[in-house]
């Protein structure tokens, strides 16, 4: 496409009105604070994502027909770059030319990252940015290459210059929107990171639980009304991806097969004692969790616990919203972390504090501090946001009052939740059931993917037709012989809602399948005479 024509410019000179040297050396020296409070290996797919779900937000709230807001990211590992795209707002002539400046700002309200230090991170902090935008009325695409070189060079020849780029966006989406904004930056030598490869995740669906973690994808508080569509291009060039619809955290309890909440046990404990029964003896639903967690609000807080008076004042200025959840072992932990093909003894989810705020997580756990049954901290998975919050540079600067609140808080709430911790799931023996149920999950996901890559579909109406028969003759003898019915019921749609996935030899299970219920439910609900091995509109 052809963009809006300009003249190479600085972006600092915005902020320089008098030009000096010192002045100069000054808003340099401003730059290179700025660039050391960004410390995290994930800072920059933190704070482009950021920008990027900002801008459609914004766009979203216009109330447009038919606007599908969208964010297109590519992580390729090949080339060592990272590009984030999205159907936003765009940035104005004015703006593009004054958003990489420090602290110079477009942003208001309760968007993330007002104080103007994003766009200066990922401008200064790389060797290369290529930035395109598109609004009604103006497009651009430029490109700024040497900017972490001059910031780290004693004495920098000129100021690093933006410069038209007529060749557009790394990503080719970029082209089909109407409106909004292309970042792409390019890692290598001098930059943090230096090599995307280091980490050593090269697919989609890993990349997409770690940004589920690590950025604003993994929304406090769930958003459906964004597509996040990922692709990831590893070191030999192979091309995987992924898409959500559901920008949330990645909960601790989700990634167990078998969870409860502590409303839900305590709930059952009082029904059975208010029954005169056994409160400790709860059906087999709610023994041998994997994970128990719970949410609280700020009220709920200041009520269940006994909260010093900063403490109280901290709950009604910053709102704070608490989940906790905790594991039967911590081998849980290992087990997912491995699930993502990382470099050996990196974690991405483990015990501890996961602060957040602006609805996304901020920065590194913290560990939880614990006087009593020491150790059981690396069990629980807390995390904290706080509304009406704004972190200081980068994604370590919470206050004092706040990180001390947040340790003193998920300590007390730890406790809470290990109070139950007779309803978990035995240690003993913990880590051969572990790795066994591991190797089934590696097993499951592999066939996932062939199921993807490798689809099956016969639709025939003359199925069973015209003898409305099957070809089993006889009541089974053997365990093959009920088998090939229970094959046959469902093939026949006698059974339904059942999808083979997978026969299997290799463990103690036959097979893998999913249940899918699709529409019309009608045809899935026990009938008599036309379903007779349907399902209850209960269970439906």
């Amino acid at each position: 496409m052809e963009f809006n024509s300009f003249n190479s410019f600085d972006p600092l000179k915005v902020k320089l009105t008098a030009g000096t040297e010192a002045q100069a050396n000054a808003l340099r020296r401003e730059i290179e604070n700025i660039l050391k409070s960004y410390v995290g290996w994930y800072d920059p797919f933190c704070e482009a994502i950021q920008n990027a779900i900002d801008s459609v937000e914004k766009r979203s709230k216009i109330g447009e027909d038919n606007y599908p807001p969208s964010v297109w990211i590519i992580i390729n590992i090949q080339d060592n770059y990272l590009s984030v795209t999205d159907n936003g707002v765009g940035l104005t002539k004015e703006q593009f030319e004054q958003f990489l400046a420090p602290y110079f700002s477009f942003k208001s309200g309760d968007t993330r990252g007002k104080k103007g230090a994003v766009a200066t991170y990922l401008a200064y902090g790389f060797n290369e940015i290529k930035v395109g935008t598109k609004t009604e009325h103006y497009s651009a695409s430029g490109k700024m290459v040497g900017a972490k070189k001059w910031v780290d060079d004693p004495n920098p020849a000129a100021n690093p210059e933006v410069t038209p780029d007529q060749s557009g966006a790394v990503d080719s989406r970029f082209d089909e929107i109407d409106k909004g904004v292309s970042i792409c930056i390019k890692f290598g030598k001098g930059t943090f990171p230096a090599n995307l490869n280091w980490i050593q995740t090269n697919d989609a669906e890993s990349w997409m639980k770690i940004l589920r973690v690590k950025t604003a994808i993994g929304a406090i508080f769930k958003n459906d009304n964004i597509t996040i569509y990922l692709k990831v291009i590893d070191k030999d060039g192979k091309i995987t991806e992924a898409s959500t619809s559901e920008i949330e955290y990645l909960w601790t309890h989700l990634r167990a097969q078998k969870y409860a909440s502590r409303d839900k046990i305590e709930q059952k404990r009082k029904e059975l004692f208010d029954k005169g029964k056994d409160p400790n003896k709860l059906p087999s639903n709610l023994q041998n969790l994997e994970v128990i967690y719970k949410e609280w609000n700020f009220n709920e807080l200041i009520s269940e616990l006994k909260l010093e008076s900063e403490e109280i004042k901290i709950c009604n200025t910053y709102k704070p919203w608490v989940y906790g959840g905790y594991v039967f072992s911590t081998k849980k932990w290992e087990q997912f972390n491995r699930s993502l093909n990382l470099r050996e003894k990196q974690r991405i989810l483990y015990g501890g504090i996961q602060v957040a705020a602006n609805n996304m997580p901020q920065g590194e756990l913290i560990q939880i501090p614990l006087n009593r049954n020491i150790g059981r901290q690396n069990n629980a998975h807390i995390v904290i946001h706080f509304s009406n919050y704004e972190p200081d540079l980068g994604r370590k600067g919470f206050k004092h009052e706040i990180v001390d609140f947040a340790k003193s808080v998920s300590a007390k709430l730890v406790e809470k939740l290990f109070k139950h911790h007779k309803y978990l799931k035995p240690t003993t023996g913990a880590r051969a059931d572990l790795l066994r149920q591991e190797s089934i999950e590696e097993w499951k996901e592999k066939l996932s993917l062939h199921e993807k890559e490798n689809p099956l579909t016969l639709n025939n109406p003359n199925f069973f037709m015209p003898t409305n028969s099957i070809a089993i003759t006889s009541i089974p003898s053997r365990e093959q012989d009920v088998i090939a019915l229970f094959n046959q019921l469902i093939a026949g749609g006698v059974i339904r809602g059942v999808n083979i996935m997978s026969t299997n030899e290799r463990f103690t299970y036959d097979g893998l399948y999913r249940i899918v219920i699709n529409e019309p439910t009608e045809h899935h609900i026990y009938n008599s005479e036309n379903n007779p091995l349907g399902i209850s509109t209960q269970h439906l």
